[in-house]
């Protein structure tokens, strides 16, 4: 279905207003659904969209496919505001309340930039909030203020299995990186599982296969039916493995968040933001950095390669066409489900 980007916003926006948020939050939350979906990345644009909005209207059972996870749901409190609890010259921890991640992420986002363009380097880290879509939206939003950021977040419960292991106990934990970089920022965005979660779900939403490397049933067999997945695996076997683990911790005990078995669906997050200027110039720093992916775009391909492309070059591509065109082609059941919410 094609729909125009000031429709998609006007449908969103009004969707949150209905349920009590602000203008501006409205903005802040329906904001990350919408670039995702600009930037081509169908699991993670407008169709978190409908998950995250029945939770915040209270709709758990139709959140959730989970009996445990429900119960937890139902038993959680209703959404409070955020309290930024330490507030120091390098650092600072946000106590979530849960908190809407967006409104969550906004605010220590650019505490962090604030705080690394005195300091050199910042870091904000927080727990018991809702969930945010991607780290990589905000890790960009430093990115385009001259710094590099590091953004982790919790996956939300146990979806994938350690490596060996046929029962999921850590989350898909994904990590974000932005490096400032011309006419794009440096984007890295992605889970340490082979792919997302929510690829899964879409999945599942669409009636689709999935890749017989993403996922595990219960006895520990590879499946392409996403109704039978029992466990995500880890990208790159032991390797993935151990930096989700090490993410977990950063973003559970380290932020005051449950994790691991003991989950209560919370979401921890650590942001860590660096000023290049701490160690070099602006200029010499973007010079090299343009060399570099100089010598990376320029390198001899491989037969039937045409390009070589850089972290957040697509989907900058993908954006930047459908800014300009004005709509954005989005299923029609996605978007016959948002009306329906």
């Amino acid at each position: 279905m094609r729909i125009r980007i000031a429709d998609l916003r006007g449908l969103l926006h009004n969707k949150l207003l209905r349920v009590g948020f602000t203008k501006r939050e409205a903005v802040i939350i329906a904001e990350e659904y919408i670039i995702g979906e600009m930037k081509g990345k169908r699991s993670h644009g407008v169709f978190g969209f409908i998950r995250a909005y029945q939770r915040m209207k209270g709709d758990y059972r139709a959140s959730t496919d989970s009996k445990s996870d429900l119960k937890m749901l139902r038993n959680r409190k209703k959404r409070s505001h955020f309290k930024i609890a330490v507030d120091k010259p390098a650092y600072a921890f946000i106590d979530g309340h849960n908190d809407i991640g967006q409104l969550v992420a906004e605010r220590a986002i650019k505490l962090a930039v604030q705080k690394a363009k005195r300091n050199g380097i910042a870091m904000v880290g927080g727990g018991k909030i809702q969930a945010f879509l991607r780290p990589g939206s905000w890790a960009e939003k430093a990115a385009q203020q001259g710094m590099i950021a590091l953004c982790f977040n919790y996956g939300g419960g146990p979806l994938m299995a350690p490596t060996g292991a046929r029962e999921p106990i850590l989350s898909t934990n994904p990590i974000g990186i932005g490096i400032p970089y011309k006419p794009y920022p440096i984007v890295i965005d992605m889970a340490t599982s082979a792919r997302a979660y929510y690829h899964v779900r879409l999945a599942k939403e669409l009636g689709m296969k999935i890749d017989p490397h993403w996922a595990i049933d219960r006895l520990g067999r590879p499946t392409t039916n996403p109704n039978k997945v029992a466990a995500v695996l880890p990208f790159g076997g032991y390797k993935g493995y151990a930096l989700a683990l090490a993410f977990e911790i950063l973003t559970g005990p380290l932020v005051r968040t449950a994790v691991g078995k003991n989950t209560k669906l919370y979401r921890g997050f650590l942001f860590i933001v660096m000023n290049p200027l701490a160690f070099t110039t602006r200029q010499k720093f973007q010079s090299d950095v343009n060399r570099l992916i100089r010598d990376v775009k320029t390198a001899r391909k491989i037969r039937g390669v045409k390009d070589i492309h850089i972290p957040g070059e697509q989907s900058w591509e993908i954006e930047r066409r459908n800014r300009k065109r004005g709509y954005i082609d989005i299923d029609d059941v996605v978007i016959q489900k948002i009306h329906n919410l």
